[in-house]
């Protein structure tokens, strides 16, 4: 039997149960939502989730009254529980459940349109009758820190996160902002994640439970600043492996959370706005037909082929030429202002009460960010270590776009039995014009000179829906979780188009003419009137069904089982286009044509590529212009899918403060690429590969507060379709040109991880961890000659460190708990100090060649701290955050034998944003000031050469000492020396000063 038909079969079987256990408890008086009929405002709330003490996993079916009153209700079964319309004060509830310990929380405080949360557990009795009484006093907000501490605490696996509160006080306005702030994490490129030093590729994204694909087509890869802050409940990352995972991770599993459905009416309105030090109010030079693709009637690469085929027929020349007199874009620009950065979000919930405990939430919401961008950026390229070749000054005016909108809808049945429907669409565009001037051959005495523009306009569309259900079957005690999920992903670049001018700096001082060297037969890169479009199609629908039951052995052991299975297909579909301006060329009339005139070769990019410009232009004398031409090449399209079908078996046990979680996962998997090469011959990819994944959590509980962790598990990483894909990607603002490797092997990783951590209370924490990770095959980026890189299969490598966390009250660190303001002030910091090491010595022709090197996108170190106040009762808060990451390598070295290329590595710098807020109008209305990037430190990319340089000092005494401990190296030969490392990339960026007001209402 197929998994997916399993799956189908058991979610009847559900709805059946489901249904029998509606009827059972339409008996029941008693109902998980109870609400107080009085005047009250429906904000008042008293909400929270009752857990297991020992796992943290939620408890359906637990009593709860309110003492002294009449008031009762069960857990659903998230184990969550709501009393509403509750008069301002406070109470006592009392906790029940057969076979635990009973217990009161006293002092429940409820103001006046606000809702209080708790998070309760409780511990199995282990043979005693007794009541425990535990007075707690809560105040009457929600603290979402507090809630993913607990979580943090009782999970499985050893994981990091951050939550809405947290995020509430920074300036990050996406989700790559907010997760660099998490332990062991940093950001590539503002959008991509490394997780302890392990790159995009090594990481794997989920939404809401479920699978998400690449967003890149020229990586494998997620960009997270598709996704706005203000849409998201927490992002946490799981950095060890259980059963109940994907296998395909070796740094971690990161969760989207999107807000869930309300349990109260709501409307919010966000604006905001914002300077930038180096952009606002600046000159934006902007294209004109940025975002116009190719028209309809455009004919397909087949039909061009078709026409350019050899001999050429005078029919075929001159269809050409119409097609190039018809299509007509406009080349032009304009000069304006950048504007200030703007932000808007509009949220609404609502909360619909039916019969009994039935009921329906609903949270909608549509944000719109707007970021302007201008950036220098300097570019050097060289032959071979410190031989300047290519010398370029580039100034970028680039606006982002990021809108978003979330429908999410929730069915309780009854306390058993719940639905979500989860659904988020975004649209992200970056529109960028970019004038670049240089030198093409620095060492020459009358050096060739070049100006080139570039016009760019991409959009992504991304929609993904989840249709999730969750049940609790009393009898039996089986919880079962299904989830089925649809996302659907579409990257379109319409038309790039380049145009490049080339003129000699002759020695006296003069120049020649800049001039557009077209050639026959050849587009791209820096061929003047390049035009390149691009549209990338991917969907992945997956379903999923856990179903757990916890067995009690005896009073000290008892035993959680959980199987599980998982069906997931993707597929894409990419198709790129390499078009572009030639001379017009071929026999008309008997006459041959083969070379442009030299008057529109000078024109500017505005009427350069008129209609009246192309095709023969006089025949007498013998005079002709441009020509379309089509260079798109085999390899720039690609099909592929694969189908993943995984079942698992997890064991939960628990024996007094011992908690081990353990079991096996097994993955069978297929893939399948077809392409073709540059000379189009057919090029197909199918692997299919069965897994068997082991992993092992052992969880000892030192105190009810502090735990020691030990993990060991295997886990793989698979090639992605663009690493497969022969497909050649010229970046123009990087000038790099990246191909895909049809022979790369799937990677296999033993991870093995030790942790400590003690949770104090208040939203406090302390941990210390240590990780090691072994590699085999594993995939790298590798630099080759002409700014080229390819995917290749290292021969192993190694991934190890530490992780330092802490997250304190200053009350608590001074003693000084009587002092509000100190219990108010709470400073945080996380530090990662990573090693790795990759053996590319099968990489390399040379002998004497190095063969150990960092794991592409490793730092050495990654750092963030921060500190916060918040003054809840007069309405202010202010939150200080830095992070900072070591050098990193981006591209690795080649040291093909003549023809050796150092590596790419990205300098360290540090970032630092600021945030004051202060609440007016009973907490209505709350108004913010941010000011992130306070530091403006440019980003360096470098060619690493301290292996080659006889200049390079000895690094002695405590600077040698430190470099060692943070480093690995005392002397920091990885690190950038302007003396003898060559400068690729310098890009300079600037503060951004902004503001938000939000108004509930």
């Amino acid at each position: 039997m197929k998994l997916s038909n399993l799956i189908g079969f058991l979610f009847l079987a559900t709805s059946v149960y489901s249904q029998n256990a509606i009827v059972a408890e339409l008996s029941d008086n008693l109902v998980a939502d109870a609400t107080i009929h009085t005047n009250i405002d429906d904000a008042s709330i008293i909400k929270g989730t009752v857990i297991e003490e020992s796992t943290g996993k939620p408890l359906p079916g637990v009593l709860v009254v309110i003492k002294d009153t009449k008031f009762s209700t069960i857990t659903d079964a998230e184990g969550k529980f709501y009393f509403r319309k509750m008069p301002a004060g406070k109470y006592n509830l009392e906790f029940s459940f057969f076979s635990f310990s009973t217990k009161i929380v006293s002092d429940v405080e409820v103001i006046d349109k606000e809702a209080t949360v708790l998070t309760v557990s409780l511990a199995e009795m282990n043979g005693t009758l007794d009541e425990v009484i535990v007075k707690t006093t809560v105040k009457a907000k929600a603290e979402s820190v507090q809630s993913l501490l607990t979580m943090q605490k009782t999970s499985v696996r050893v994981s990091d996160g951050i939550s809405a509160e947290s995020i509430k006080r920074t300036p990050d306005k996406t989700a790559s902002d907010a997760l660099r702030r998490i332990s062991g994490a940093s950001i590539q490129n503002n959008k991509f994640i490394v997780i302890r030093g392990l790159n995009d590729r090594y990481n794997t994204t989920y939404l809401n439970g479920s699978p998400l694909p690449s967003t890149e087509p020229d990586r494998k890869a997620f960009s997270f600043d598709i996704f706005p802050t203000n849409m998201l409940d927490n992002l946490i990352i799981n950095k060890t492996a259980s059963p109940d995972l994907p296998g395909e991770f070796a740094g971690g599993v990161i969760e989207i959370n999107t807000k869930m459905a309300p349990d109260k009416d709501f409307q919010t309105l966000s604006i905001g706005g914002g300077y930038n030090t180096v952009t606002t109010g600046k000159t934006q030079i902007k294209a004109n037909d940025a975002k116009v693709g190719l028209p309809s009637y455009f004919p397909s690469s087949a039909v061009m082929f078709e026409l350019q085929k050899p001999p050429k027929t005078e029919s075929n020349i001159l269809a050409i030429d119409d097609l190039s007199k018809k299509y007509q874009t406009d080349w032009g620009t304009k000069e304006d202002q950048f504007d200030p950065n703007t932000s808007f979000q509009l949220s609404l919930g609502r909360y619909f009460k039916f019969n009994g405990d039935q009921s329906l939430g609903l949270l909608a919401s549509v944000t719109n960010n707007v970021s302007n961008v201008y950036a220098d950026r300097t570019q050097k390229f060289y032959e071979v270590a410190n031989d300047l070749r290519e010398d370029f000054s580039d100034k970028s005016y680039t606006t982002q776009r990021l809108s978003g909108a979330i429908l999410n809808l929730t069915l309780k049945m009854n306390t058993n039995n719940k639905f979500s429907f989860k659904n988020l669409y975004s649209v992200n565009t970056e529109t960028r014009f970019t004038d670049r001037f240089g030198t093409k051959n620095v060492t020459d005495v009358e050096p060739i000179m070049l100006i080139s523009t570039n016009r760019f306009f991409s959009r992504n569309n991304i929609y993904t829906g989840q249709l999730i259900g969750e049940h609790f079957l009393p009898d039996s005690k089986i919880k079962i979780n299904w989830v089925g999920s649809y996302s659907n992903i579409k990257r379109d670049i319409p038309s790039e188009r380049r145009n490049t001018y080339e003129y000699i700096q002759f020695s006296d001082g003069t120049q020649s003419v800049p001039t557009a060297n077209f050639i026959i037969g050849v587009v791209g890169k820096d061929s003047p009137g390049s035009i390149f479009t691009s549209l990338n199609k991917e969907f992945i629908f997956s379903t999923k069904i856990d179903v757990s039951k916890k067995i009690n052995f005896s009073d000290d052991f008892s035993a959680d089982f959980k199987i599980g299975g998982i069906t997931q297909s993707r597929n894409r579909k990419f198709e790129a286009r390499q078009l572009g301006y030639i001379p017009f060329n071929g026999t008309v009339g008997g006459v041959r044509y083969e070379t442009v005139s030299p008057s529109i070769t000078v024109l500017p990019s505005e009427t350069m590529f008129n209609s009246s410009n192309m095709g023969i232009l006089s025949t007498s004398p013998k005079v002709s212009g441009l020509t379309l031409y089509d260079g798109t090449k085999g390899s720039d399209t690609y099909d592929a899918e694969s189908n993943l079908d995984a079942g698992y078996l997890m064991i939960d046990n628990v024996f007094k403060k011992l908690r081990v979680v353990w079991g096996v996962r097994v993955e069978n998997y297929y893939q399948f690429l077809n392409s073709k090469t540059i000379e189009n011959t057919p090029i197909t990819v199918e692997d299919k590969q069965f897994d068997v994944l082991p992993s092992i959590n052992f969880i000892y509980k030192l105190t009810k507060n502090q735990n020691i962790r030990l993990s060991g598990s295997k886990t793989l990483n698979r090639p992605e379709f663009r690493e497969l894909a022969p497909f050649l990607f010229f970046d123009n603002e990087t000038r790099f040109n990246t191909s895909g490797n049809p022979e790369l092997k799937i990677t296999e990783i033993y991870n093995a991880d030790l942790r400590y951590e003690f949770f104090p209370g208040k939203g406090q924490l302390f941990s210390v961890s240590a990780f090691y990770k072994d590699f085999k095959n594993p995939i790298e980026l590798q630099a080759l000659a002409n700014n080229s890189n390819i995917y290749k299969n290292a021969k192993s490598g190694t991934d190890y460190g530490v992780e330092f966390e802490f997250r304190s009250l200053l009350s608590t660190m001074t003693g000084m708990k009587e002092r509000k303001f100190f219990d108010d002030l709470t400073l945080y910091a996380n530090l990662a100090v990573i090693r790795s090491k990759v053996d590319i010595s099968n990489l390399f022709e040379t002998p004497y060649a190095i063969e150990d090197t960092p794991m592409q996108g490793q730092s050495p170190f990654v750092l963030n701290a921060g500190i916060l106040y918040t003054n809840s009762e007069a309405g202010w808060s202010f939150s200080a955050n830095l992070n900072r990451i070591g050098d990193r390598i981006s591209i690795h070295a080649n040291q093909t034998l003549g023809n050796p290329v150092a590596g790419f590595w990205e300098k360290a710098r540090t970032l630092l944003d600021l945030q004051l807020a202060k609440t007016l109008f009973n907490k209505k209305l709350e108004f913010k000031i941010n000011l992130q990037n306070a530091l403006a430190q440019d980003l360096i990319l470098y060619q690493n050469n301290y292996e080659l340089s006889s200049t390079a000092n000895q690094v002695k005494g405590f600077k040698a000492f430190t470099n060692k401990m943070i480093l690995g190296d005392s002397q920091n030969k990885n690190g950038y020396d302007s003396s003898y490392d060559d400068l690729n990339a310098r890009i300079k960026f600037g503060s951004t000063y902004s503001f938000t007001l939000t108004y509930s209402f």
